[in-house]
């Protein structure tokens, strides 16, 4: 029986990179790093106009027990330290200009290390959860006494449409994952690691379970999950692996389980075994707006004008050039045909009425929308200047045919958004809470365990955007002390 949540919804996956090797994105001429890429405060800056710093050189150090690191993700001159604007608001960024001599400032090798070390190597090094959250990695492990941890999961569901990048990282790199995974273990004293890999991904299991044979590590299995989103939430992914329920506004170690994303566990590999503080990530570039899309490994910092830069826009009066060259070509053929040669021609027409569709396709493939993550949950950038982060798992290049543009109408009381909730709230009564600013009853339906999955607005018939209400009415609640 297929492993699985109550709720979800079944969006077209668009895995158009799955089969794109990892590659390295050219470094850009200049790096524009937030001090903040994470859940918590603010790294205070340490570096200061006219520093020369190396590649894993601190920038920004963590400002208490929730914050994280900053690094150099290249070697080069700090050019200024400005305000720039990002998805979440304006943030204080260090700008750096790469002289691209690739010098680097890494830590020793730790071989054999105790659960102290590994904690203090994770926060040294600024490893945050890498799977969207951004949570500061050491300060997750670093579990309450009184809290018993029993599993360590480990989070390669990556449900979301579009997104690759885990799935090449199982792939490509799955000795370093399991390496990774338990050091993770050796943090939290647990000898049950389950990797959750959704069923699409078959390769992926068969790669990480090859490896766990070869090795004989006995505390690791891989579980295959049924395809759905959001199989890849935590409180979902949880509930799907061990059947424990995370109770409301608790975290995960309530129930004796920490979650842990796939590339968090490689990036805590390269922090032990090759003392690499979190200066790159790989991140699918994908999108109808986007010729050369793909899985690259890109420094922090990297502008998306950058990315897009290198891996092309859509040409579009060059592509409508060649298919009409190409339309013309053939009926020219036809031309030249008797009426005898009825096949030739019949095969010609067919290919003709294919590039026409193909032609009507490349003149909307026009980028109207950045997005940072995934259509689902990820962010819709402001500006082609901001930049890749330690959570950007994906930056999608999308055209007008690829965002909702119907307008919102009228909730028609479909309760389709109540059967699909895997939180099995009822967002349409949230939604008219938010609506007449009643902040009280958006908490009575359950706003603040809302997990903004966006299984609502999507399956939502009237095209309401139901994700917007429960974010205002989140902030709302926390805002007023409710």
């Amino acid at each position: 029986m297929p492993i699985n949540f109550p709720g979800g919804v079944y969006p077209p996956n668009k895995k158009f990179t799955n089969k794109k090797y990892i590659s390295e994105l050219t470094p850009a001429a200049k790096v524009y790093i937030p001090v903040v890429q994470h859940v918590g405060k603010p790294a205070k800056i340490c570096v200061k106009e006219g520093d020369y710093v190396k590649i894993g050189a601190l920038l920004a150090s963590a400002d208490g027990a929730v914050s994280a690191n900053i690094f150099s993700s290249v070697s080069g001159k700090v050019v200024g330290i400005e305000n720039r604007q990002t998805s979440n608001g304006e943030v204080a960024h260090i700008v750096i200009e790469n002289d691209f001599t690739d010098q680097t400032e890494f830590l020793p090798r730790l071989t054999n290390p105790t659960r102290e070390e590994i904690l203090k190597r994770i926060a040294d090094c600024g490893i945050v959860g890498m799977g969207g959250a951004g949570f500061p990695t050491a300060a997750k492990l670093d579990v309450p006494k009184d809290d018993k941890i029993d599993t360590l999961i480990i989070n390669g569901a990556e449900c979301e449409p579009y997104i690759t990048s885990d799935h090449r990282i199982m792939l490509e790199y799955p000795e370093q994952i399991l390496k990774g995974a338990k050091y993770i273990a050796t943090a939290l004293n647990v000898s049950n690691i389950i990797i959750g890999v959704e069923d699409n991904k078959d390769d992926a299991i068969e790669t990480l379970n090859k490896i766990i044979n070869l090795k004989n590590y006995t505390d690791i299995k891989v579980v295959s999950l049924k395809t759905k989103y959001p199989q890849g939430a935590e409180k979902q992914l949880i509930y799907s692996l061990t059947k424990r329920v995370v109770p409301a506004c608790e975290l995960p170690f309530k129930v004796g389980v920490v979650v842990n994303n796939i590339h968090t566990a490689l990036s805590v590999y390269y922090a032990v075994w090759e003392g690499q503080p979190l200066y790159r990530r790989v991140v699918t570039v994908s999108g109808g707006a986007v010729k050369n899309k793909g899985n690259y490994w890109v420094r922090l910092g990297t502008a998306y004008k950058d990315i897009l830069n290198e891996c092309k826009a859509v040409n579009l009066h060059e592509n409508i050039k060649i298919i009409q060259d190409s339309i013309r070509e053939k009926q020219a053929q036809i031309d030249k045909l008797s009426k005898s040669q009825s096949k030739q021609i019949k095969q010609l027409k067919s290919e003709i009425k294919n590039l026409k569709k193909e032609l009507d396709y490349i003149k909307t493939a026009q980028c109207v929308m950045i997005v940072n993550g995934g259509p689902m949950m990820g962010e819709a950038a402001k500006s082609i200047e901001e930049a890749v982060t330690a959570t950007t798992s994906s930056v999608l290049f999308l055209t007008r045919q690829e965002i909702n543009n119907i307008s919102p109408s009228q909730c028609i009381n479909c309760r389709k958004c109540a059967v699909v909730c895997p939180m099995k709230l009822m967002p349409m009564f949230i939604d008219l809470a938010c609506i007449a600013g009643d902040w009280e009853n958006a908490k009575k339906y359950g706003a603040v365990d809302c997990i903004l999955c966006g299984c609502c607005s999507y399956i939502c018939p009237a095209k309401r955007d139901l994700v917007s209400s429960m974010k205002k009415s989140k902030r709302m609640i926390a805002k007023r002390g409710i």
